[in-house]
């Protein structure tokens, strides 16, 4: 695949070469017509000239040039002498190609007789390739100095975007070790940004993980001290200590209560609505995906989303979580069939025709920190690997207001998850 460098400069060279070829054509045409129309000229004046009106007809008169012959006729001679192309033409301008000879005649009645003149333009013809083929050296030459001019022209246009680039590589946290696949400007420019949000995701993903086990941990204890608290309230008499012990139950109370809402906000996601054409970001999520999984290539794609499908949604929120989908079947259904495909009136389905999820583990892919393991090349699963992503793909899905479940794929192969966008 060509370097965006290597393609703007083929188009700035490609538009130079068809400038080059329409001036040189009509330049060509014009020098060519003028020719003719030169000779023409020429053979008119000459027809216009008392002394070509002679009693008989007579051979080659070098006073009227090497390369033309005239020829007069009264009227009932016949046309001896006179080239067998030049005898069926009619009165006025014609013109004659005879092997490698271009032939002018003109022919003009009169009461007396005919004169014909018969004028041999091979030399302008000639000169007229002469010309043609000056003009393709020069536009030769041209468009190879457009071409070398163009690619400091391009690697100049380029050069923001491959230093954009360099910074993000260099920026972005982590390293991908998978082989690039697209190695240009553009692909390591999407390669960053996918190592940006990935990086961004799993961010997110730990930051809430720890604030849930943090929550968790505090609740554990104002759970006991609450407890506790209601202990000695039934031992302890009426008094101040009573009311010292209530106010901590009010307080672990409140301090719960606000834990419940970080949470809620946590979740929470101001929505950023436009008009999608579900069809389109769900090719670009999965070009996005395929250019940086290498497992991706065991993996074939089957967009079967109609173009006329659109929806006034997030789309930064709906391409994360068909990118996680996405991954999560070429990490676990690879090799397979990967499709999508839109149901009325708002499901959109992500399924493949992979190993499928057993029926008791279809109520858990969606907790935290549960997986099947990855699969391995030799078909078995890798025990131990697990992940977030699922989870984190129906907590997406809950803060946007939709929801998200998995059913066995059709025939009972693979599996089928259904992002509903419009649940009842």
């Amino acid at each position: 695949m060509s370097t965006l460098t290597q393609r703007v400069s083929w188009a700035l060279t490609l538009i130079a070469a068809a400038l080059v070829l329409v001036v040189g054509g009509l330049a060509y045409a014009a020098f060519a017509r003028m020719e003719d129309e030169m000779v023409n000229a020429m053979l008119m004046s000459y027809a216009r000239n008392p002394a070509l009106l002679p009693d008989s007809a007579y051979d080659r008169s070098e006073a009227l040039g090497s390369e033309l012959d005239s020829y007069w006729f009264a009227q009932g001679q016949p046309l001896s002498g006179l080239p067998a192309f030049a005898q069926a033409v009619q009165p006025g301008l014609h013109e004659f190609e005879k092997g490698e000879d271009t032939w002018h005649v003109l022919r003009q009645d009169s009461a007396q007789g005919r004169l014909y003149l018969v004028y041999r333009a091979t030399p302008h013809e000639r000169r007229v390739r002469q010309f043609g083929l000056t003009l393709a050296l020069i536009g030769a030459m041209a468009i190879l100095l457009v071409f070398l001019f163009s690619r400091r022209v391009a690697r100049r246009a380029v050069a923001p975007m491959q230093i954009l680039s360099r910074h993000l590589e260099n920026w972005a946290p982590g390293r991908s070790g998978l082989p690039e696949r697209q190695d240009d400007e553009a692909g390591r420019l999407i390669r960053a940004f996918n190592r940006m949000q990935e990086q961004v995701e799993e961010l997110l993903t730990h930051e809430r993980e720890f604030a849930a086990n943090l929550g968790h941990e505090l609740r554990t204890g104002l759970a006991a001290i609450r407890s506790d608290c209601e202990l000695l309230l039934l031992q302890l008499p009426e008094g101040p200590a009573q009311q010292r012990l209530q106010r901590m139950m009010v307080q672990a109370d409140a301090v719960c209560a606000s834990l419940d809402a970080a949470e809620n906000l946590a979740y929470t996601a101001a929505r950023h609505l436009r008009e999608i054409q579900v069809s389109e970001l769900a090719e670009q999520t999965w070009q996005a995906v395929a250019l940086l999984d290498a497992g991706s290539e065991q993996v074939r794609w089957s967009n079967r989303i109609p173009d006329t499908v659109r929806r006034q949604d997030d789309a930064y929120a709906l391409s994360m979580l068909l990118r996680i989908l996405m991954r999560n079947a070429v990490d676990h259904a690879a090799p397979c069939e990967l499709w999508v495909a839109w149901k009325e009136p708002a499901v959109l389905e992500v399924g493949d025709d992979g190993p499928g999820i057993a029926v008791q583990d279809q109520a858990l892919i969606f907790e935290r920190h549960f997986s099947r393991g990855r699969q391995l090349p030799h078909g078995s699963r890798e025990q131990g690997h697990r992940g977030i992503g699922l989870a984190l793909a129906r907590q997406l899905a809950l803060a946007q207001g939709w929801s998200l479940t998995v059913q066995p794929g059709p025939r009972g192969a693979g599996c089928v998850f259904r992002l509903d966008l419009d649940p009842a």
